[in-house]
């Protein structure tokens, strides 16, 4: 397919100045994380209800901001994925854009101990392979497929869409390894060094929908990391690799049609891995094993490396205040004073200056 060389053309420069307060109303703070807030909100001149991502500027690169927004406005017809306005200006502190308004939610708030069950499940896969063959066919890589990423538009999810564009690539483009959402990534990301750079590829975003397929169904990840330091992900490339037959025990619930797909999605070399159209060859097979529960088969809740989807939620802002708690208790300062920091300097200075001149 013929790659649009516009599409990749990101607007640069200047923002338009503007504030929250005199362009919307009744704002809402929905969600903070580390890098930025999310708020519901109602625009006054088109009386609409959207969402206003507030990038934090402090965190965040203008370049890298302008880079998801171009991609998530030109990306937006597709069905499967989230509507985003032509509307991105600064504040003092932020850089904002809006998008559309998704009415329950994302996929964390729906997955529990257990899973969605097949047919919610196969909802999900179909219509996230579907967007994601759409951005691969325009040569881009997502990077970050996961539940928080998939929004909701109904209970039953016959609609959902991907989201979150933060991370999205052109495929061949050549990344550091800083901040990496573990139990997600392939193991191309995990054995690579941190702050080191590897080369990006359609097959990451393949691992990923295979990832987020398993989490659906059971409401658990498969393992911690792909990395053979995971006893779990060693026995799925065990079997994988047909040392042995047997079935790794969080796999048991599924069919052999389903643990074929996932052989093609989780498949442990890059080169090999299967697109993400391969999901639509299995849409009317069953994938779970009649009578078996998959809160019994692959959950084991003795295990510290089990990530159960039912936990109660937290935000990264309730994480990053318990850091902050914890470091505290150790009596390790967590807030700067730039008078005290300065006074400290000046003092440690003609300090040193006393003692170079004592010791000529």
């Amino acid at each position: 397919m013929k790659k649009s060389s516009s599409f990749h053309k990101i607007r640069t420069g200047d923002l338009p100045r503007g504030e929250v307060e005199k362009q919307f109303s009744d704002v809402r703070l929905l969600s903070e994380g580390w890098y930025a807030k999310i708020f519901t909100a109602r625009h006054e001149d088109s009386d609409t209800n959207l969402v206003l991502k507030c990038v934090n500027k402090e965190t965040t690169k203008k370049k890298d901001f302008q880079r998801e927004c171009h991609y998530n406005y030109f990306l937006s017809p597709h069905p499967n994925i989230v509507n985003s306005y032509d509307v991105a200006f600064e504040t003092g502190n932020s850089y904002v854009f809006a998008q559309e308004y998704a009415v329950e939610g994302d996929l964390s708030q729906k997955v529990r101990k257990g899973g969605l069950g097949e047919i919610r499940s196969k909802r999900v896969a179909e219509q996230v392979a579907f967007a994601l063959e759409f951005v691969h066919s325009k040569d881009l890589i997502h990077r970050d497929v996961r539940l928080e990423n998939i929004f909701v538009y109904d209970k039953e999810l016959n609609r959902v869409k991907l989201g979150d564009f933060g991370q999205t690539q052109r495929s061949g483009t050549l990344v550091k390894k800083v901040n990496v959402r573990v139990p997600w990534a392939p193991p191309e990301v995990c054995r690579a060094v941190y702050n080191e750079g590897y080369h990006i590829e359609t097959s990451m975003d393949s691992w990923q929908l295979g990832v987020l397929i398993f989490v659906c169904l059971t409401g658990s990840f498969p393992w911690y990391s792909a990395d053979i330091t995971d006893r779990h992900y060693n026995a799925w490339v065990a079997w994988h690799k047909r040392k042995t037959t047997k079935i790794p025990r969080r796999f048991k619930c599924f069919t052999p049609r389903l643990l074929r797909l996932l052989r093609r999605l989780l498949e442990p070399k890059a080169d090999k891995r299967a697109g993400v159209r391969e999901v639509y060859k299995y849409m009317s097979d069953p994938w779970l094993m009649k009578g078996m529960d998959p809160v019994d088969i692959s959950f084991d809740e003795s295990s510290s490396e089990i990530f159960v989807a039912d936990t109660k939620p937290t935000t990264e802002c309730a994480e990053k205040k318990k850091l902050v708690d914890l470091l505290r208790s150790y009596g390790i300062q967590t807030t700067v004073d730039k008078s005290e920091t300065t006074r400290r300097i000046c003092e440690w200075l003609l300090t040193s200056t006393a003692v170079t001149q004592r010791g000529m």
